[in-house]
């Protein structure tokens, strides 16, 4: 090919390329400033998320919270969008729904997971003379005997503020144990709530159950009754015990330690593989050492803890 033809071929070349990206770029609607308005930093408040959990946005969004919130006046990122800043909530695990009420408002559902079901509050969010509330509701223990044959919910709490129970971010030990009804549980098991729970603890101590997660769950070998769970960060349970605390229908309490390292009172092993009923999911998959304390009290009340 003499120089001539190479340069009308590549001219040709050149207008070809042009014509395919304008086409493009107006097929899409796409121009220079939306490209750059594309690019721009996002809002402080998006940013905040962007390296937090997305799936229970996703979540929320997919079950109609948002839209929900804009009928009720919630909102939306000051009630729920926290949730993606945080790691340390079982409400990635809840059932989130949208329902109507008696007059055909939006009613919002928190409900937890199946094992938690009727001592962990199921949360509901509705209008109420035209304001917004969040309520708490449960089924245990009874409050009246079952009306033909028929358990009932009942409400625990009714709030203006409309932030999840488990969100309120309590410092303090004794308000976490509340919300998370730990000691309603302890009453029904007999025993003494602050002498079990509070008083035997060194503030170094206490501090540290702050970090556990709380949970009541019932389960068969417990007599059908409430298990009381302590249940620590799973990366520190080699020095941080998983407590537990019940009654088999015959021993009145029981106390039992785990550890992820043997100790020396070790008396055995277990496991539990996941999808296992009525227990908490962050036990799934680790050989516990465990034993029988005969002392009610937390296991690191009798630790020294060192500063």
């Amino acid at each position: 090919m003499n120089p001539n033809r190479k340069s009308v071929a590549a001219l040709l070349g050149l207008h070809l390329i042009l014509a395919i990206n304008i086409s493009c770029n107006t097929q899409t609607g796409e121009s220079k400033t939306d490209r750059a308005e594309s690019f721009q930093k996002p809002s402080d408040q998006a940013t905040q998320f962007l390296k937090t959990d997305q799936c229970i946005l996703d979540t929320l969004r997919t079950a109609g919270i948002p839209e929900a919130c804009l009928e009720m006046v919630i909102d939306f990122e000051t009630v729920f969008a926290p949730m993606a800043a945080l790691d340390d909530h079982s409400y990635k695990r809840y059932r989130w729904s949208v329902s109507c009420d008696e007059r055909g408002n939006p009613l919002i559902h928190a409900l937890p997971p199946e094992e938690e079901m009727g001592w962990t509050p199921w949360e509901r969010w509705s209008l109420k003379d035209n304001k917004p509330i969040r309520t708490s509701w449960v089924l245990y223990p009874l409050k009246q005997l079952p009306e033909r044959g028929i358990i009932k919910w009942y409400k625990i709490e009714e709030s203006e503020n409309l932030l999840p129970r488990f969100l309120d971010n309590a410092s303090d030990l004794v308000t976490q144990l509340r919300l998370a009804r730990i000691d309603v549980a302890a009453e029904w098991l007999g025993l003494d709530f602050r002498r079990t729970f509070i008083d035997s603890l060194q503030p170094e101590a206490q501090q540290i159950y702050t970090h556990y997660r709380w949970a009541v769950i019932p389960h068969i070998l417990a007599d059908d009754g409430p298990v009381i769970y302590a249940l620590p960060p799973m990366g520190s349970s080699d020095v941080w015990p998983w407590e537990s605390w019940y009654t088999d229908g015959h021993t009145p309490q029981i106390h039992h330690v785990h550890y992820t390292r043997g100790k020396d009172c070790t008396t055995g092993t277990w496991s539990e593989e996941p999808g296992a009923p009525q227990r908490p999911p962050e036990i799934f998959g680790f050989t516990w050492h465990w034993y029988d304390d005969p002392d009610m009290t937390l296991a690191l009340s009798k630790q020294m803890i060192m500063k």
